[in-house]
């Protein structure tokens, strides 16, 4: 679950609710993980987010809150603006291929739908999508009850105040290519991460509580033991993580390119971690990201 709510903003577009957030009168030790890359006179700061925060948790520490106001243009994983818009083209990429109801054997069918029931919601009522919406699904009702959640995630936060502050925003790419990096995993795939799930369900809430204390630290080592299921099942790795930070790059380099322009880029802080993540992409692309 806490690698739903680190590498792929587009959680939010089906299944939260934006909550308004109490701002703390308290100093603000927060460092979530943040890079600088300067480049020819432009400079890109990289904040890696998480798309679901603790109610109060906002807003920002006043460095990072520095940064957005200086910050000509703020980038996101994708147009958030769309995102109700394009909610009948995810439930159609959700139910045009192989359906749980379909993929699942006895046993694992039985599993889910025991564990569904113990949510109050009927055992097939995940059968008729494809297994990685399930796992979306799944991953959030697994939180349910879970005391400090759910309040709004960073890019969330910022994205709403770009807009009414008249910031330009770019996004690293559609929500049809967040789409399809879950969609195109092998069928196997999506059930083995749905059913790794729901086996680790009494676990959400201590993993939910870890994940944000790492991600508030900036503690990278935590932030990647938390992720560690998930990075040991390589085409979620691949196809989640490693091939949209590809993706991302030549965006970017775009931003280094704009001499003069100070840019904000806000996306999952699982894409700073790991192998191949996107510090470790500039690098290899010349340029010298210095954490902050």
């Amino acid at each position: 679950m806490p690698f739903l709510l680190l590498s792929g903003r587009f959680l939010a577009l089906t299944l939260l609710a934006g909550l308004a957030a109490a701002a703390s009168a308290q100093v603000d030790a927060r460092r979530p993980p943040l890079y600088l890359v300067e480049h020819e006179g432009a400079k890109v700061y990289l904040l890696g987010s998480v798309h679901v925060l603790p109610v109060g948790a906002l807003p920002m520490p006043d460095h990072i809150e520095s940064i957005y106001t200086a910050a000509a243009v703020v980038g996101f994983e994708v147009d958030l603006s769309m995102s109700a818009d394009l909610y009948p083209e995810l439930v159609s990429a959700a139910t045009d291929e192989a359906l749980i109801g379909d993929l699942l054997d006895d046993e694992q069918r039985e599993t889910l739908h025991a564990s569904l029931r113990e949510f109050g919601y009927p055992g097939p009522s995940f059968d008729a999508f494809e297994p990685w919406f399930g796992s979306m699904s799944y991953g959030m009702l697994s939180l349910q009850g879970q005391e400090q959640a759910f309040g709004q995630g960073v890019d969330e936060y910022f994205f709403e105040r770009a807009g009414f502050d008249g910031k330009e925003i770019v996004a690293l790419e559609t929500l049809a290519d967040q789409i399809a990096a879950f969609d195109d995993l092998p069928d196997a795939s999506q059930v083995e991460y749905l059913m790794s799930l729901v086996a680790s369900a009494d676990q959400a809430g201590p993993q939910f509580d870890e994940l944000i204390d790492a991600w508030a630290a900036g503690d990278d080592a935590r932030l990647t033991g938390v992720l560690s299921d998930e990075f040991e099942q390589p085409d979620v790795f691949e196809s989640i993580l490693i091939g949209r930070n590809r993706s991302w790059i030549p965006t970017i380099e775009t931003l280094l390119a704009r001499k003069g322009d100070v840019s904000l880029v806000i996306f999952g802080a699982g894409h700073l971690v790991g192998r191949d993540n996107v510090v470790d992409l500039l690098r290899r692309a010349g340029y010298k990201p210095r954490r902050m």
